[in-house]
């Protein structure tokens, strides 16, 4: 006879072991062994094993349910059930009773381990008596891959089954887990996880003993939990969808992390990216639902009052309140224009995270390369109150960013308040006509700073954002300065840079040189040429202020040939 249930209480592992029942099935043969964590595994058992489980995956269970289950179980002919008692199930004793009668009447064995014991440390010893290393570690990858499996068909509607997995994963693991999205900010974890997620510039990559679609790195981080401080961090990044990464962090702060655990983690994580990817997908469509709803009421397509209200009802607005819409842009003053382009979507999603972070009362929505928020305003709310807080709370958006880039700047154009919904396309105009040109209005700052626009505050310029006739924009720059943007195609660029730089500097050589970083005797040398080419009498502030109204028209007539 081969490997039984008696050869298996000899093992050292089991000398704590108390045996409640079915010693009737002492000498059952053992030809596997796996662990229950989820309770559709039963379909994945051959016959034949040893079941480890905690009730854990049965705490949700009726016992009409729990008897259906081990019926299965039962039909299945295994060989033992090894189980331990935790505080995190209720009415534990009952369904220990019972198993106990399961035993008597199928002839299993019920052992009761302590509660410290990991799984994974009774499965290696059963399993290096029926199998070699190669053969283990397969057996290994098939019941963490199960089990994984299996969890993902329990998931029941508004279940977080992100933490289900990783409830798993600890316990399998023995060690905290945690995720992260691609900007390094936390969505899930176990008790006891860490929160915070940096990669230190002495992080090494990490091979499992196995090919991995996954990269896998190690680094020392300190923890709570670690005796000596300090304990091994291991990372694994994958993608959910186009330019969507994540991390899982896992922190051997409790337990070492050995072969068994990298086959443990490879599983999780095509769970995780599975879940999460089907999730993406779910909340992309409701997205999009969402988007076309919001992109009819900004441009005023809604035809009926009763398509208004239906719209209205999806976004959970109500119809006759006062709004107002925002629209936000970053800039990376720092990145070289082909650094800007393949950055949109990343930067786009860490704006969009830090808007509905820093908001309340607000739908957003991403176009291109801005977010476009409808603001629901407080009844009465002062004027001069609102600008401060709204202020204050672009302010914090800004902070966000910068703890993530601190290159990145923001900037938002605000439309009007309108009374009713309906009203919001007028908003939307205006905020995106005063983001076109927000930043003429800003002042000399150090550092990203954010800075935002009312159209309210934009004077003439909201004449000119009425017309988007070129030609006719074309008729507000100045004779002087139509002679610089009709100049040598080579050299017209860089010397409409430093005009512009030039006025935006009050006319001071030495910022201007600083700004361009080239020397003062160049930045006079080119200012001298604009004035030759051009006739400019820079000591003419009304001839200045025609020019710089010039130069916006210019960026205008820019924007709307794009």
């Amino acid at each position: 006879m081969g490997f039984r249930v008696r050869d298996m209480l000899k093992e050292e592992i089991f000398s704590g072991a108390k045996l409640l029942g079915g010693k009737a099935g002492l000498d059952n043969e053992i030809q596997g062994a796996t662990i229950i964590e989820a309770p559709d595994i039963v379909r994945f058992i051959n016959g034949g094993e040893v079941l480890l489980t905690r009730f854990y995956a049965f705490r949700a269970c009726a016992m009409d349910e729990f008897d259906c289950y081990f019926r299965e179980i039962a039909a299945k002919r295994v060989s033992a059930i090894v189980f331990k008692r935790g505080n995190d199930v209720e009415n534990i004793d009952e369904r220990v009773n019972y198993i106990l009668n399961f035993a008597e009447e199928f002839s299993v064995p019920i052992l009761e381990v302590a509660f410290e014991l990991a799984f994974r440390e009774i499965l290696k010893p059963i399993l290096e008596r029926l199998f070699d290393k190669e053969v283990r570690q397969l057996k290994y990858f098939k019941t963490t891959y199960d089990n994984f499996t299996a969890l993902s068909f329990s998931y029941g509607p508004g279940e977080d089954s992100v933490r289900q997995i990783l409830d798993v994963l600890e316990r399998l693991l023995g060690n905290p887990a945690a995720i992260f999205n691609q900007n390094m900010d936390y969505l899930a974890g176990t008790e006891g996880s860490v929160q915070t997620l940096s990669i230190s510039e002495q992080a090494e990559e990490y091979h499992p003993q196995f090919y991995s679609n996954y990269t896998y790195l190690r680094q020392r981080v300190r923890s709570a939990d670690a005796d000596e401080g300090e304990c091994d961090q291991y990372l694994v990044k994958w993608k959910i969808a186009y330019n969507r990464g994540m991390y899982l962090a896992v922190t051997a702060s409790r337990n070492p992390f050995g072969e068994m655990d990298e086959i443990t983690v490879e599983n999780a994580v095509t769970a995780l990216r599975q879940e999460l990817f089907r999730q993406h997908t779910v909340a992309e469509l409701e997205e999009k639902f969402r988007n076309d709803i919001i992109t009819q009421l900004l441009n005023g397509e809604n035809r009926s009052k009763q398509e208004l209200g239906q719209a209205v009802r999806h976004l959970g607005l109500p119809m006759n309140a006062n709004y107002r819409v925002l629209i936000f842009k970053l800039w990376n003053e720092a990145a070289e224009e082909f650094e800007k382009l393949d950055k949109t979507f990343e930067y786009e999603d860490l704006l969009k995270e830090a808007i509905l972070s820093e908001f309340k009362d607000v739908k957003a929505r991403e176009d291109a390369d801005k977010v476009i928020v409808i603001q629901l305003l407080s009844p009465g709310q002062n004027q001069k109150n609102y600008r401060r807080e709204l202020k204050a709370t672009v302010e914090r958006v800004q902070g966000r960013i910068s703890r993530k880039n601190k290159e990145l700047k923001v900037r938002a154009g605000v439309g009007k308040e309108v009374e009713g919904i309906g009203n919001i396309s007028e908003s939307f105009r205006e905020a995106g006509d005063s983001l076109e040109i927000v930043r003429v209005f800003e002042d000399e700052k150090t550092g990203p700073s954010p800075y935002l626009t009312f159209f309210s505050d934009m004077g003439i310029f909201k004449l000119l954002c009425k017309t988007d006739s070129t030609q006719e924009l074309y008729e507000y720059i100045p004779e002087s300065l139509q002679k610089l943007l009709h100049y040598k195609k080579n050299q017209r660029q860089e010397l409409i840079q430093t005009l512009n730089t030039y006025l935006d500097r009050n006319q001071s050589l030495t910022k201007t040189a600083q700004e361009l970083f080239i020397h003062y005797k160049t930045a006079a040398y080119r200012i001298d040429r604009i004035a030759a080419i051009t006739g400019i009498d820079f000591h003419n502030p009304t001839e200045v202020l025609a020019v710089r109204i010039g130069l916006i028209v210019y960026q205008m007539i820019v924007n709307l040939e794009k």
